[in-house]
């Protein structure tokens, strides 16, 4: 009767043991997925900013796009750890180590717009000044 025992208290064990790698592995999937969404959002931002300013490029000189929520065209989402982008000429960077700064052509803009809820909310003018270049500000300037 005793070696019956104490060969069940080893299945209890090697059972708590599975369903702790159980665990574990489902946990480490779940952050995984998280990581996985936020990179969805900063690259779905990457081309969404792109056309944004390849459209304004392409419109007559002076004129003007508003992204924002009082606008047609609503602002764009932002990875949830980026608290302001901020633009040195065509170059984009969040002043973040996880996301990339990246390079946006024709696009003319010196210094930081601030993120509100989790998006970006900005205004691109279409400039001429030898060449053409689409210059961005913030909503209010």
């Amino acid at each position: 009767m005793k070696k019956g025992i104490a060969s069940q208290v080893f299945i209890y064990i090697f059972v708590m043991i599975v369903i702790a790698m159980i665990l574990l592995f489902g946990f480490r999937q779940v952050a995984n997925l998280r990581n996985l969404s936020e990179k969805s959002v900063y690259v779905s931002f990457k081309t969404d900013f792109s056309k944004a300013v390849s459209d304004a490029y392409y419109l007559n000189k002076g004129s003007v796009l508003v992204f924002d929520k009082s606008s047609r065209n609503k602002p764009l989402n932002v990875p949830k750890e980026a608290r302001r982008v901020c633009f040195d000429g065509g170059v984009v960077n969040f002043n973040s180590e996880i996301y990339e700064e990246f390079i946006v052509d024709h696009l003319q803009g010196n210094g930081c717009i601030n993120i509100l809820n989790g998006k970006l909310s900005f205004r691109l003018e279409n400039i001429y000044d030898g060449e053409v270049k689409v210059k961005i500000s913030s909503v209010g300037t």
